[in-house]
């Protein structure tokens, strides 16, 4: 099922250049198949971090799909044969999957952020999907004990959808980490998607997202952020300059 994906390789990490609608479909399927898969939404930061962490790479490398999440990297696909539709971020992709969750009766289990977020959070999607099956959840601040109660939850409980928001990279790693011994057949790393679900965060207004500078947005909303922003511009060096060593070897 893997090699079908539609997929450009960005910096060597494998890219779905599959629009929202293909992803859900493919989601679906994913599901369906009751065997484990780990799905990734990488944006440029994540990228950069991948060609400093060889273990964070080879996680990336072996997740049944990366979308494009964020829009260097959409942007960064037009530089290949296979240009990416449109972003695919993990907070759409979320709010898609609780959707398909509602309408196909898949359960659903929560890990991560804090603890009145997290109760925040599932309030609001309550409200948003009422058939929505929340099974279990837990928040990402675990106390000793904690961490093993929550896995042996998710095993009592048997979720078809796993979302886990402990923030990139730590949510790869623990999704890596546990994912075969849990055996959901579709686990997500969500990063802040509970934050602005509580309302804890505001997203960019959809003016910035459609002008592609939601980035811009955060970081004036979040000044601290600055340092981790330093990623797009490395990025893109990283791109056009991947790019110049194509070309020249290709001539």
């Amino acid at each position: 099922m893997k090699e079908l994906i539609p997929k450009v390789r960005i910096l060597d990490i494998p890219f779905s250049v599959m629009g929202m609608d293909e992803t859900v479909r493919y989601c679906d399927e994913l599901i369906q198949s009751k065997t484990p898969h780990h799905i990734i939404t990488a944006n440029p930061e994540i990228v950069i971090l991948a060609q400093e962490n060889k273990e964070l790479k080879d996680i990336i490398e072996a997740a049944q799909l990366v979308t494009c999440d964020g829009t260097g990297v959409v942007w960064a696909t037009q530089y290949t044969d296979f240009p990416a539709k449109e972003r695919v971020t993990g907070f759409d992709l979320t709010l898609q999957l609780f959707a398909l969750c509602s309408e196909k009766n898949y359960s659903v289990y929560f890990v991560g952020a804090k603890p009145e977020v997290m109760e925040a959070a599932i309030n609001e999607i309550k409200k948003q999907w009422p058939k929505l099956d929340i099974v279990g959840h837990h928040h990402g601040y675990f106390r000793v004990g904690d961490e093993q109660k929550t896995i042996e939850d998710i095993q009592t409980k048997k979720p078809e959808v796993l979302f886990v928001a402990l923030g990139a990279p730590r949510q790869e790693f623990w999704i890596s980490e546990h994912l075969k011994k849990l055996e959901v057949p579709l686990t997500i790393g969500v990063g802040g998607s509970f934050d602005v679900l509580s309302g804890t965060m505001k997203r960019a207004p959809e003016i910035w997202q459609r002008l592609h500078v939601e980035w811009l947005y955060r970081l004036i909303k979040q000044p601290s952020r600055w340092r981790r922003m330093l990623a797009l511009p490395k990025f893109a060096y990283y791109v056009l300059k991947s790019k110049k060593i194509s070309a020249n070897t290709t001539k």
